[in-house]
């Protein structure tokens, strides 16, 4: 078991070095010899015209190598035939990056406090911090004239969460991935493919996440963006995370996901693009999304946005549908 978590890690990294490697050739947009070129030169880390995508921010990293502050708040709905049997959450994050050099950047992902409210009388309010993730990224192949943009991403995931969110389970996990944007005028087109691969593959579970994105500017201070989301297990967890009843029905007792899951009768389900619960039964699962919204740059540095999500896969766990908005602080 520890030589498979193994491979499944080296595998993570093997695919980052080996993207890092291509560099040597690629096309620079502009360069600054200096550490923290934002603070340091006459720089533009986010060429004219490109937004930050918001939509499923904890895993949809832009290619850019930007230095910012994005907060963000995101409601998200229950469905009626979830294990939750409807109700509501609140998440409220912040993430930040740095550039270090002109093609290397730091990143903080994933944060946050989160309330929980759901429907289902067994289960109470709860609320409590998110995980921690953060890591690099760096601009493989960048043509501003051109303009693309290639950029591989390596993060890790910190179980330092509270466990009434569903957080703080298992080992934590790396998520490589790589991520591009392309541009023409007023359209922008941005992708990402990659993996949130569990350093314990016994408590949580394996997947594949993958998004297609694109705005339009239709005017300097307005443009509205459409974006497919997906998620795909590729193998499950053991169904241990537990799950706490509400107080007062049974004091102090709690089920394991996988026994709550059976006693409810609603077959497996993960926890989207927040939460990883180490569900059994996943593996070949898929959730996928469609979002509409808008950017509305206020200045030349901070950005305004907002979008509306709902799932369109036969699958949907606890997906019901989503608002998220958020600001683009940048340098």
């Amino acid at each position: 078991m520890r030589f498979n978590r193994l491979v499944r890690l080296g595998s993570g990294l093997a695919l980052f070095l080996a993207l890092g490697a291509t560099s040597a050739s690629a096309q620079d947009g502009g360069s600054c010899d200096s550490w923290l070129p934002d603070f340091n030169c006459d720089r533009s880390g986010r060429w004219d015209g490109f937004h930050h995508p918001i939509v499923s921010f904890p895993l949809f990293e832009d290619p850019f190598i930007t230095t910012g502050i994005y907060p963000y708040y995101a409601w998200h709905e229950f469905p009626g035939r979830s294990a939750l049997q409807g109700g509501d959450a609140h998440d409220v994050s912040v993430q930040a990056r740095i550039a270090l050099t002109d093609r290397l950047a730091f990143i903080a992902t994933k944060d946050g406090y989160m309330w929980k409210n759901p429907d289902n009388p067994l289960l109470d309010d709860t609320e409590g911090f998110l995980n921690i993730a953060g890591g690099f990224k760096y601009a493989l192949v960048q043509d501003q004239e051109a303009g693309y943009i290639v950029t591989g991403v390596l993060r890790v995931e910190v179980d330092t969460g509270s466990s009434d969110t569903f957080q703080g389970w298992g080992d934590g996990m790396v998520l490589p991935s790589i991520t591009g944007a392309w541009g023409s005028g007023p359209l922008h087109i941005m992708a990402d493919v990659g993996a949130q691969i569990p350093f314990d593959g016994n408590d949580q579970s394996t997947s594949i996440f993958y998004h297609l994105y694109a705005d339009y500017n239709v005017t300097e201070h307005f443009a509205p963006f459409v974006q497919l989301s997906g998620l795909t297990w590729v193998s499950s967890g053991n169904g241990e995370i537990p799950v706490k009843l509400k107080r007062g029905i049974v004091p102090g007792s709690e089920l394991t996901l996988d026994v709550a899951q059976s006693a409810l009768g609603t077959g497996a389900f993960e926890g989207a693009d927040l939460m990883n619960l180490g569900s059994r039964g996943v593996n070949g699962l898929s959730l996928w999304t469609w979002a509409v919204g808008a950017h509305i740059p206020i200045t030349d540095h901070v950005t305004f946005s907002f979008a509306y999500e709902r799932p369109f896969s036969h699958h949907k766990g606890i997906f019901g549908q989503r608002v998220t908005t958020g600001l683009t602080l940048e340098f």
